[in-house]
C-alpha cells in the first residue's frame, strides 16, 4: 500500500490533474501528498498559486520549492522522491494529443526514465470530474494553454 506520494507540479492544467488526483489517492488511502515544484526562476506568485491550491485539501499537502542547480528535472525529481520516501510518484500529461509520444513533455519522460518508484500518469481529462476547489485554478490555465 502507498503511504507517500510525490506529485511534481508545474502549473499546467496536466499538473493540476495529478494534483487533484493524488490528493483523491490520498483520501481513499490515507497517505501522504507531497507537491514538488522545481523553480527554474524565483517567482513569488508561484508559492501563493500552491497556497491557494492545498487550500480546500482536507488533509493539507507538503509543498516543496526545489531550487534545480544544474540537475535535469528527472533528477531533482528522483532525489526529492528518495529523501520524501516516496513509494509513488503521480505526473500529469499534456493534453490530449493525436501522437502518444506528445502526450509526455520532456520533463515528464525524464521523470518516468529516471524513477526508482512507480510512475502514475493522469490525464488532463481528469480535471473535469470532481473538486470543485481545484477546478477555479484548472480553468485559468486551461485558457492560457
Amino acid at each position: 500500500m502507498f503511504r507517500h506520494i510525490l506529485v511534481p507540479v508545474g502549473l499546467g492544467a496536466g499538473s493540476l490533474a495529478a494534483a487533484q488526483h493524488a490528493l483523491k489517492l490520498s483520501r481513499w488511502l490515507g497517505c501522504k501528498v507531497t507537491l514538488l515544484h522545481v523553480l527554474e526562476n524565483s517567482d513569488s506568485a508561484v508559492s501563493e498559486t500552491f497556497a491557494r491550491m492545498t487550500q480546500g485539501a482536507r488533509r493539507k499537502p507538503t509543498v516543496l520549492l526545489v531550487e534545480p542547480q544544474s540537475q535535469t528535472i528527472g533528477a531533482v525529481v528522483a532525489q526529492a522522491a528518495q529523501q520524501t520516501h516516496a513509494d509513488l510518484i503521480v505526473i500529469g500529461c499534456h493534453d490530449t494529443s493525436p501522437q502518444a509520444s506528445e502526450v509526455l513533455g520532456t520533463a515528464a519522460q525524464s521523470i518516468v526514465a529516471g524513477s526508482s518508484v512507480p510512475v502514475q500518469v493522469v490525464p488532463t481529462a481528469m480535471l473535469v470530474q470532481s473538486k470543485p476547489w481545484l477546478q477555479r485554478f484548472a480553468v485559468r490555465e486551461l485558457h492560457e494553454i
